[in-house]
């Protein structure tokens, strides 16, 4: 197998192929756990994708004991770190989780040295698996964490689905994200499990009743979050979004809310904190009605 050179951007843009209707999951009855254990068996390294500013409440133990168990690699992507001010003791709290990368999909941060790390641990498997022709990285990761935005930069925005194959999961989306490295993505399902942090869980009820004022909130993206799992599909409807392409993921509807108000940032990424407040404004205002 020839080495792993760098992640070539392919040709077809991020399209229908690479999105799937979460309806055929909720068909299937799956739970957020029970697809991440089927991108585990599929995948020979695991990106479990955190959010730097809630690391405690963005991992999910049971999904790492697994990987353990299944003796699957696994690289602790920690999302974010631009929002976080205190890096010193961020550092310290997750001292333990290796190996890790921090990364932040806003400026690009640590992308270069994930890709290095995905290449070196693959490098490693090909070894040990002399009749492996491509290895499977699995991508996991609560909504919010920004899993979405990191796969787009990963597959340089332009990613080829592959079409599922036989005996291949329904609800998994197979991207190539170079000759030699495939990665699996699944559609945005919100677990059932909340955000234990109780200040955030209270200034977000205060946001959500108008108590406190949209361009106080910190942490905007998580009233999106909490808005979409209470009203499934009201957002999307409210701003006449694509239900399909937002597929019932936060992180994709502020992404195709602010791309359509034209909320751009300097080198045109999208200005996700505007959107989000521009949401929590509409919503406090009266104009999303239930």
């Amino acid at each position: 197998m020839k080495s792993l050179i760098g992640f070539t951007k392919v040709s077809k843009k991020f399209g229908k192929k690479r999105i799937r209707n979460l309806d055929n999951i909720d068909k299937e009855k799956e739970s957020y756990l029970e697809l991440s254990e089927k991108i585990i068996d599929k995948s020979d390294i695991i990106l479990e994708v955190l959010d730097s500013r809630f690391i405690k409440e963005t991992r999910n133990k049971t999904i790492e004991r697994i990987i353990k168990e299944k003796n699957k690699r696994i690289i602790y992507v920690l999302n974010k770190v631009d929002l976080v001010n205190d890096k010193e003791k961020l550092y310290r709290q997750v001292s333990f989780l290796l190996p890790r990368v921090f990364v932040s999909c806003k400026n690009y941060q640590g992308i270069k040295e994930l890709r290095q790390k995905i290449k070196n641990i693959s490098k490693k498997i090909i070894a040990e698996k002399t009749n492996l022709s491509k290895v499977t990285v699995g991508v996991i990761g609560y909504p919010n964490t920004g899993k979405s935005s990191l796969i787009n930069i990963l597959t340089g925005r332009n990613s080829l689905g592959v079409s599922p194959k036989a005996g291949f999961t329904k609800g998994i989306i197979k991207l190539n994200l170079t000759k030699d490295i495939v990665l699996l993505d699944s559609p945005g399902i919100i677990p059932d499990e909340k955000y234990s942090n109780m200040d955030n869980d209270l200034m977000l009820e205060q946001a959500k009743v108008g108590a406190r004022d949209y361009t106080n909130l910190k942490n905007p993206d998580l009233f999106v979050l909490k808005i979409m799992k209470e009203y499934p599909k009201l957002l999307e409807k409210y701003y006449n979004l694509n239900i399909k392409e937002v597929n019932n993921d936060p992180e994709n509807l502020i992404n195709s809310l602010g791309r359509k108000k034209g909320f751009l940032r300097k080198g045109g990424s999208i200005d996700e904190d505007k959107t989000a407040r521009l949401i929590i404004k509409d919503w406090q205002e009266g104009k999303i009605k239930l």
